[in-house]
């Protein structure tokens, strides 16, 4: 972002900035926690009506809010909690009006009134329903209420598992197993959105957004349901009020106390029995579910304090599929004495058909015990009818032992969160404030059973051990922020900004990686490739978010309103407590060899400052001639942080002279004697030997990070059209564009010549290094089609044709390393969350057979009333997967193109996928251990399968008066029990390569809930 466009942009800021300063005593911000409704009074004739008197009063709470309409008769109420309100307008000489309305967190609703001559002194209510179209903005909204969280059929009350109802939005892991459950909002990255409970952050991984702990020892994520009010998900062009991020935002929205007591009581059971068996274990493992927990809100004084508290408890306790390569009765019978230990961390398989097979896919049923207990409370406090004051708290502590493919190595995990939520909403004369405080304190301990007995990470031919690590991380978010808003004339302004700290730390200690390129080299124990990661102890990384935005929706005309905004962001550059941070820079005498082989920057300046962030957004929003239909389009750029998790935490040592992490290649290896096992008490030992041998200069590459790297943003654009149709039904047509820009690339730098072995600074070791070097393109068709809730039924779908292309993984974390530096456009293919087709559909249904049998005794109401039904359908193509060879040196290689076909037509029966026939591999070299070349084979290239699911519930309702109700309800989970098959094996140099190791069996949940 430079050149006369930068100029523009800046000289848009200097104004902005002043603007801000005059206005605010303070910075301000504002997401999506609370709605708007504005609206326009005007006379029989058209003719605005200045001065009428607007009152806003709360059903649940009789808080009531007052306002006046200005010259050109507009009228407005910002910063409203979510609730049904209504709203009444008086003037002297005109006939008073009131209406309904049911406000959702992110709307913009429209209250317009036609007042006409006074005739009685009595207030008129008018009926009108409020329309599920938006006509006053370009972004786009996906709203989750209490009915879809609790009336469809939702596993564990795993709110996120709905989150893709809306088009656009997939949830996926991000790093693998890494950071935990995420989000990709319109094919950016997964990393790139924004986290939020009450509008503060919320995340459950101090390292990157995510709503899961680490690793995911959590059952229930960021809240439990019955303290959500509504799941708010803002993407596409998003209003200049949304920061943080360059994706959008997710916002949770808690429930409030009101002036009638009302809560729940409810559980949850899944046990096997009721369970479908798992298409690769040959018998149901035993395990169960419970979910159990309940809710309470109410006066403490009435229309004045009011209260709300929930508590969620889970737990599960049994066996799980477990899936992976073992090691075969050929290998072990080949393999030296030395290799004893590590086989019997294996469960014992038989030979399979081929004799000299090493390795077999295996799956078995593993213990697993998981807990988890999830609370909140939330106390608001109506000072006046013009101050409002809240305060909000959520207290989560999970825990989870899981099972691995090796019998020595269950991994334990314990986690803690604490999250608070303090906001004020002012209304004055003229303009009305919401200032809020956050804090978000994460801790998380992990610990792998075989680190006590050094259980190394050994790979060979697709077999893997996967090491053992014990594993702290601790840290968190503080944040305050406040919003301003105010109406003059047509326009409609919102201002403030954001003052963020992040901070987070880890203590981490691992066992060593042994990588050998063939089974000759391993029957012989000489590696190709040995990791060594040396004891990380405590550290503290830091940093700050400091923002600002001002935003306009101005109404140009009756059916045309214009939002114009600009925000600013500058994240600054994380440090360490102690100074930790050793991050190389370019070594003057040898430039061409790059970032990493240089002297060390200041560690407080490990990379430079990004401060060309200005974002402008500029949306419209047209009713052409038809209240009926609305056109939209706009355009906006949106920059966010990097996540501490993409690079600044690989760069902390223990100190200048001892590396976080050493990667040796062949002739490092062999010049060090070094072979398995290597157990950890060894590690200083080697490291004196290696750089006292000059095999490992003392002057040694770390990772490291690009001191030009930039905060990565998007472009994002759409245009789209909405129609009401008959039956308070919504059809939305849009086509979402993006580009990402500044995403991370990861390389794999001093490689060894594929050829000689010989690495361009011998006594340097394999190393990291990140830049923002990555690029993505969306283009998607989205449809939708809404009904709200009426005679008893709703129902929705969406289908979205879309397409992501990036250079590497089209993330801003740890990435996949390409396998060619010098030819990044070689890579250029489908990100990972590439998904082509994907079709949603959800209804609800009210079956009415009291009406249908003419029945409405105390009888007939007990037994054929309340009953519902509801179900979830979900069709989409398969996820891109990248083809890898375990046996190069060289990471990221692939094989070439073979002259079979790709796939393999039965392979719901054999569960083989892919034909090997259909790739062919790239012989090694003896000196590197790596291919002589990359390979041809596209990146991303292979399609896993398809998927096709459909999730059911049936419930009935018992009223046993107006307020008191039981509900039972039975969800199903893949009801057809189809076999949607995945994990695929695509390591080429794997025995059970092409192979689907893993399907999701039908499983059903029961919930008995009261609510009162």
């Amino acid at each position: 972002m430079n050149g006369p466009y930068m100029r523009y942009l800046r000289s848009l800021l200097v104004i902005f900035s002043v603007v801000v300063l005059i206005s605010l005593p303070k910075l301000s911000t504002a997401q999506v926690s609370t709605a708007s409704i504005t609206g326009t009074i005007t006379d029989t004739t058209g003719a605005s009506i200045p001065d009428a008197m607007v009152t806003l009063k709360s059903d649940a709470t009789g808080i009531a809010r007052t306002s006046q309409s200005n010259q050109n008769g507009l009228y407005s109420f910002d910063f409203v909690p979510i609730g049904a309100y209504t709203i009444t307008t008086v003037r002297t000489g005109f006939q008073g009006q009131s209406q309904h309305f049911q406000l959702a967190a992110a709307q913009i609703a429209r209250g317009d009134f036609t007042m006409g001559i006074a005739k009685t002194q009595d207030v008129v209510e008018v009926t009108a329903e409020m329309p599920l179209l938006n006509t006053t903005t370009s972004e786009q909204v996906s709203t989750l209420n209490e009915a879809a969280l609790n009336q469809l059929p939702v596993a564990r009350q795993d709110w996120t598992s709905v989150l893709q109802l809306g088009p656009g939005i997939s949830t996926t892991v991000v790093g693998g197993s890494q950071a935990g459950a995420s989000l990709s909002l319109n094919g950016l990255p997964p990393s790139g959105f924004n986290l939020t409970v009450d509008g503060t952050n919320a995340t459950s991984n101090p390292e990157v957004p995510a709503f899961g702990f680490y690793q995911g020892p959590n059952i229930i994520n960021t809240i439990n349901n019955d303290s959500i009010a509504e799941v708010v998900i803002v993407k596409g062009v998003a209003p200049a009020t949304i920061g943080g991020t360059m994706s959008g935002n997710v916002n949770i929205v808690t429930k409030s106390g009101g002036n009638i007591f009302h809560g729940s009581l409810y559980e949850i059971n899944d046990v096997s029995a009721f369970d479908a068996r798992n298409q690769f274990l040959t018998a149901r493992p035993r395990s169960t579910f419970n979910e159990f927990g309940g809710s309470l809100g109410g006066p403490i004084l009435s229309s004045k304090l009011f209260f709300f508290a929930s508590y969620g408890g889970a737990r599960i306790s049994g066996a799980t599929a477990v899936s992976g390569a073992v090691p075969t009765p050929y290998l072990i019978s080949q393999s030296p004495a030395v290799y004893a230990s590590l086989f019997k961390a294996y469960p014992t398989v038989a030979q399979p058909s081929d004799p000299t097979a090493i390795t077999v896919q295996s799956s078995r049923a593993g213990s697993v015990r998981q807990t988890d207990s999830n609370g909140a409370i939330r106390v608001d406090y109506n000072i006046d009818n013009n101050n409002l004051l809240y305060a909000r708290y959520i207290r989560s502590r999970p825990e989870k032992t899981g099972a691995n493919i090796t019998l020595i190595n269950a991994r334990k995990t314990t986690g803690a969160s604490d999250a608070t939520n303090l906001g004020f909403t002012h209304s004055g004369r003229s303009f009305t404030s919401l200032t809020r405080f956050g804090y978000n304190r994460v801790h998380l301990t992990r610990l792998d059973q075989g680190f006590g007995s050094d259980l190394e990470q050994v790979v060979v031919e697709g077999l893997n051990s996967g090491g053992a690590e014990q594993f702290i991380i601790s840290g968190g978010f503080y944040t305050l922020d406040e919003s301003v808003s105010l109406v003059r004339g047509k326009h409609s302004f919102s201002l403030g900004g954001v003052v963020e700290r992040q901070n987070t730390g880890r203590t981490d200690f691992n066992t060593a990686t042994i990588q050998f390129p063939s089974r000759q080299a391993f029957f012989s124990n000489n590696p190709s490739l040995v990791q060594i990661t040396f004891d990380l102890n405590p550290f503290n990384l830091s940093d700050y978010q400091y923002g600002g935005f001002l935003q306009d929706n101005y109404k140009a005309s009756s059916n045309l309103t214009l939002n114009l905004g600009i925000r600013y962001d500058y994240y600054t550059v994380p440090q360490e407590d102690s100074g930790r941070i050793f991050n190389r820079g370019v070594d003057p005498a040898n430039s061409q060899l790059g970032p990493g082989f240089g002297p060390y920057r200041p560690a407080n300046s490990m990379f430079r400052s990004d401060r060309n962030n200005v974002q402008p957004r500029v949306g419209l929003a047209w009713n052409p001639g038809s209240r009926g239909m609305v056109v939209r389009a706009g355009f906006g750029v949106f920059v966010g942080p990097h996540p501490i998790f993409g690079g600044p935490i690989d760069l902390v040592q223990d100190s200048a002279s001892q590396p976080f992490r050493i990667i040796l290649n062949a002739t490092q290896t062999a010049q060090a004697g070094l072979t398995y096992p290597l157990p950890r008490s060894t590690f200083p030992d080697i490291l004196t030997n290696l750089q006292s041998s000059g095999t490992i200069s003392k002057d040694f590459a770390n990772t490291t990070i690009n001191p030009n790297f930039p905060d990565p943003y998007s472009m994002q654009w759409m245009a789209g059209v909405a129609q009401n149709l008959p039956g308070n039904v919504v059809f939305e047509m849009d086509y979402v564009g993006n580009h990402g820009l500044k995403e991370n690339m990861t390389e794999a730098l001093n490689l060894p010549d594929r050829v000689t072995g010989v690495a361009p600074k011998p006594a340097y070791s394999q190393f990291r290094y990140y830049y923002g070097g990555d690029s993505s393109r969306y283009n998607g068709l989205q449809v939708m089609l809404n009904k709200g809730l009426s005679h008893g039924f709703s129902f929705g779908g969406s289908y979205v044709w879309s397409k992501v292309m990036s250079y590497g993984q089209a993330n801003l974390i740890l990435q996949s390393e390409p396998q060619d530096n010098n030819n990044i456009r070689a890579e250029y293919g489908p990100a990972p969350f590439d998904l082509r087709n994907k079709f949603v559909g959800r209804a609800l249904w009210m079956v009415p057979l009291n009406r249908w049998t003419h029945t409405d005794n105390r009888v007939g109401r007990l037994l054929l009333g309340g009953w519902q039904l509801s179900g979830i359908f979900t069709g989409q193509s398969g996820l891109p997967l990248n083809i890898t060879n375990g046996s190069s040196s060289h990471p990221g290689d692939r094989p070439d193109p073979g002259t079979g076909s790709t796939y393999l037509a039965d392979y719901h029966k054999t569960r083989k996928y892919l034909n090997p026939a259909g790739f062919s591999k790239v012989p090694i070299s003896p000196l590197s251990k790596a291919q002589i070349r990359g390979g041809y084979l596209g990146r991303n290239s292979v399609l896993q399968p398809g998927r096709i699911n459909v999730d059911a519930s049936i419930g009935k309702t018992f009223s046993f008066n107006d307020r008191v109700k039981l509900q039972l309800k039975a969800d199903t989970f893949n009801t057809f029990n189809h076999t949607n098959l995945s994990g695929l094996t695509t390591n080429i140099s794997s025995g059970s390569f092409g192979q689907l190791s893993s399907a999701t069996a039908r499983t059903m949940q029961l919930t008995g809930r009261i609510t009162f």
